[in-house]
């Protein structure tokens, strides 16, 4: 009883490295439980078979996922998101047969790059303070949070140089007059996108085809809203019809003839992060504005599997 009065009525370790990587690019990794998963999470290696299990929405409270391994130092648990504000985000962890632990991640600007903190407080239960007295959480845990960070700043600071704009090509173009057919606007996680797009281009070119109509261009999606820290955007799947052609069924866009800056991005869609960073640090030296940016998808994933190929043309449409 003495040892349980003595000992600690809460524990925890932190630990915190630098990322050469801007604060907002940092958050949206961080949100990412797959990219935890598959990257720097310092348990996986130690259990690459372990079965994992995803729920809920990324980057949103009540995104989880479950892991079961044989591994002892692995174990079965869960870690879900249960509070995201500004520069921190709050976790549940819960290991099979130990409870449940608070566990945050502190992401701050720090120059031109990122301090992320990564710490776990739990609250020990009256009978399990004696055995505290003989346990330090800081040296059993503490070394895997600085692996994993390290992991993450490796992996971070590896997906692209620093995005100038003289990293792509970035040419000021005239547009004629459009006319976009697709799906009404909706907004969604940014998760969604890959289904959205498979369920709805192919049922557009359908309609092209039904109607007769020639479609210029590839399949592509036009950007109203874009919110990185609530993981969502607004958009619209649409595909560019010819003059004079027209798609019953379909949300119609009408855009004027409009200047537009493009950038030619190969890889994969999600990695796209840094053309679209050049893209605003061009009009921030040119002083532009945007109305909407537009993707469009020229490479059929389908057909060619290297990501590398994948060609998409970037569109900002200026005001």
């Amino acid at each position: 009883m003495a040892l349980c009065i003595a000992g600690p009525s809460t524990a925890g370790a932190e630990r915190s490295v630098s990322i050469n990587a801007p604060a907002d690019k940092v958050k949206t990794q961080l949100l990412d439980l797959h990219f935890f998963q598959e990257k720097w999470s310092p348990w996986t290696e130690k259990d690459p078979n372990m079965k994992v299990t995803y729920s809920g929405e990324t980057g949103k409270p009540g995104n989880s996922y479950a892991w079961q391994s044989e591994v002892k130092d692995v174990g079965n648990g869960s870690m879900e998101f249960i509070g995201i504000n500004g520069d921190t985000t709050l976790q549940a962890l819960r290991f099979e047969g130990m409870g449940e632990s608070k566990v945050y991640f502190i992401s701050t600007a720090e120059g031109s790059g990122t301090k992320v903190s990564w710490g776990m407080r739990s609250n020990v239960p009256f009978f399990g303070r004696g055995v505290m007295l003989f346990m330090n959480m800081d040296k059993m845990i503490g070394p895997d949070f600085e692996k994993g960070l390290n992991k993450l700043k490796t992996e971070i600071e590896n997906m692209a140089t620093e995005p100038v704009a003289s990293n792509y090509e970035i040419k000021e173009i005239e547009w004629p007059a459009k006319t976009y057919y697709g799906t009404a606007k909706a907004t969604m996680s940014f998760e969604k996108l890959g289904p959205f797009f498979a369920e709805n281009f192919p049922k557009i070119g359908a309609d092209f085809g039904k109607h007769k109509v020639e479609m210029e261009g590839a399949p592509s999606c036009v950007y109203f809203k874009w919110d990185d820290k609530n993981q969502q955007t607004e958009c619209a799947a649409v595909m560019v019809a010819a003059k004079g052609g027209e798609i019953k069924g379909w949300e119609k866009y009408t855009m004027p003839p409009s200047k537009v800056l493009q950038i030619q991005y190969y890889g994969a869609y999600d990695k796209s992060y840094d053309a679209h960073m050049a893209m605003d640090k061009y009009m921030k030296e040119k002083n532009l504005t945007q109305t909407m940016v537009i993707e469009e998808y020229v490479t059929d994933p389908m057909t060619e599997k290297d990501t590398a190929k994948w060609l998409t043309n970037i569109f900002y449409v200026l005001k």
